[in-house]
């Protein structure tokens, strides 16, 4: 039997049924309305606020998010182990279809054997992709290693210097999307020799020359072997000049260590006071002042050789060898 009721046909028993229950109950169709909404809200409710949430964030949020965003440590050079220049190469790749991107220096820190130590950076104002998807900026810094020292960075045989750089990234009229990047470099601290004259001796006297023997220490701070290829100096003794020279190929310094060298120095006293010629000639004490300079060899790629100065002043025994 069909259950479609016909339009005109009477109404079937449970229709008086339903009348009887809403007069016996009224609030029925009240509260069973009620339960239906709350059972809707409940299923749907998390739905409805996934879909808000996803239109707001399609709407507030700028395609401003990086390919790559790297910084790369490239070389490291320096004249002399006081000054060290740090390069590197910031390298960014952004979306195609953002024809009008940049990026700015927001900050940055910088990192060395723990300490936060203030270094300058350099770095242009502003960039601008152009046409390209991919830029390549050069970043410096430089370490002046006595400021450093200065500032309570502690010295080691090696340094280790974190760079952290803060970026902003700027696509048209889009809100900037911040980034960071960082690199860790290693390297060896190079130190300077120390020089220290431990005696002066003579070897031979004459009327009119004397050879003199100087006996020069020479410590190397250094992890690695240190090689003197040339050696300048001039000696100077109660304030008067008393002896210049040239060595080569002096000799080599082992890590942590130090080695004991002679120079042979040749003193002529035609144009010095009677005074000096007799205090050598009594073997007193001399009021000395040593200074030259030498070429050293570190075998570090960074600075594998460079001249290190020297002046040394004091009073030394003169004796007879």
């Amino acid at each position: 039997m069909s259950q479609v009721r016909k339009q005109g046909s009477k109404p079937g028993s449970e229709y008086y049924v339903l009348i009887i229950i809403l007069q016996i109950f009224p609030d029925f169709y009240t509260d069973t309305i009620e339960e239906m909404k709350k059972i809707y809200i409940l299923r749907f409710f998390p739905l409805i606020i996934g879909f808000f949430l996803l239109l707001i964030g399609c709407k507030s949020q700028p395609e401003t998010l990086l390919t790559n965003a790297r910084l790369n440590f490239d070389f490291l050079e320096a004249d002399n182990p006081t000054h060290i220049f740090m390069n590197y190469l910031l390298e960014i790749e952004k979306p195609a279809i953002h024809n009008n991107a940049s990026f700015t220096l927001q900050g940055w820190n910088t990192i060395i054997n723990g300490v936060n130590a203030t270094i300058p950076v350099s770095f242009p104002d502003n960039f601008t992709f152009g046409q390209s998807s991919r830029a390549v900026i050069p970043i410096g810094i430089e370490l002046d290693i006595p400021a450093l020292i200065e500032a309570g960075v502690p010295i080691r045989d090696d340094f280790t210097v974190d760079l952290v750089m803060d970026l902003n990234y700027i696509n048209g009229s889009a809100s900037p999307a911040s980034f960071q990047v960082r690199e860790t470099v290693i390297f060896p601290y190079i130190r300077e020799p120390v020089f220290t004259i431990n005696a002066i001796a003579i070897l031979r006297a004459e009327l009119i020359n004397t050879r003199f023997r100087v006996t020069i220490r020479i410590d190397n701070p250094n992890p690695f072997d240190v090689n003197l290829s040339s050696f300048e100096y001039e000696l100077h003794g109660n304030g008067m000049f008393w002896a210049d020279g040239t060595e080569r190929d002096v000799l080599t310094i082992p890590a942590k260590s130090s080695v004991a060298g002679n120079l042979f120095l040749m003193m002529n006293f035609i144009d010095m006071s009677r005074g000096l010629l007799d205090q050598v000639i009594r073997l007193q004490s001399v009021s000395y002042r040593f200074n030259g300079n030498t070429v050293v060899g570190t075998g570090v790629d960074y600075l594998p050789s460079f001249t290190s100065e020297f002046r040394l002043s004091g009073i030394s025994p003169v004796y007879a060898d």
